[in-house]
């Protein structure tokens, strides 16, 4: 939006009545909070901390998957 058309913007919310203003600023409020949050980069680091499983660890977890399903 180049400045013409931000001061054109300008000149009709200050014509508006009170109102009308509320529900503008609203508008604007709702449109900046349903934008997508940018995507976070993933730390490397933080990954390699990740602790692994042992074979008998998923074991342990698969036994009890089982029981819970019989």
């Amino acid at each position: 939006m180049n400045f013409a058309s931000f001061e054109a913007l300008v000149n009709k919310f200050e014509i508006l009545p009170e109102q009308a203003k509320k529900e503008a600023y609203d508008f604007v409020e709702f449109l900046i909070e349903k934008r997508a949050p940018k995507k976070k980069k993933i730390d490397k680091r933080k990954l390699l901390e990740v602790s692994c499983w042992s074979d008998e660890d998923i074991q342990v977890i698969e036994e009890a998957g089982r029981e819970l399903n019989q």
